[in-house]
C-alpha cells in the first residue's frame, strides 16, 4: 500500500506541474498576441513589454516546467512502471 500511495504523490505532483506548465505556455501566448497587436496598434512601449513578458512566461512554461520538470518525472515513471 505504501508504494502505491506514493506513485499517487508523484502522479498527482505530475499533473500539477503539467497543468502549471500549460497555464504559463497559455499566458505566454496570450501576452504575445497581446503584444503584436498593440505594437501594429501604434503602442509601441506595451507591445513591446508584453512581448517580452510573454517570451519569459513561453519560457517558464515550456522548458523550465515542461522540459526540465516534467519529462524527467515522466521518463521516471515509466520506468518505475515497466519494472
Amino acid at each position: 500500500m505504501v508504494k502505491l500511495s506514493g506513485f499517487a504523490a508523484e502522479l498527482f505532483e505530475l499533473l500539477v506541474l503539467v497543468l502549471g506548465a500549460g497555464a504559463a505556455a497559455v499566458v505566454g501566448l496570450a501576452l504575445e498576441r497581446f503584444g503584436v497587436a498593440a505594437v501594429t496598434g501604434g503602442d509601441v512601449v506595451v507591445g513591446l513589454w508584453a512581448v517580452a513578458m510573454g517570451l519569459v512566461a513561453l519560457y517558464v512554461g515550456v522548458v523550465a516546467l515542461g522540459y526540465e520538470q516534467v519529462l524527467p518525472r515522466v521518463r521516471a515513471l515509466a520506468s518505475r512502471v515497466d519494472t
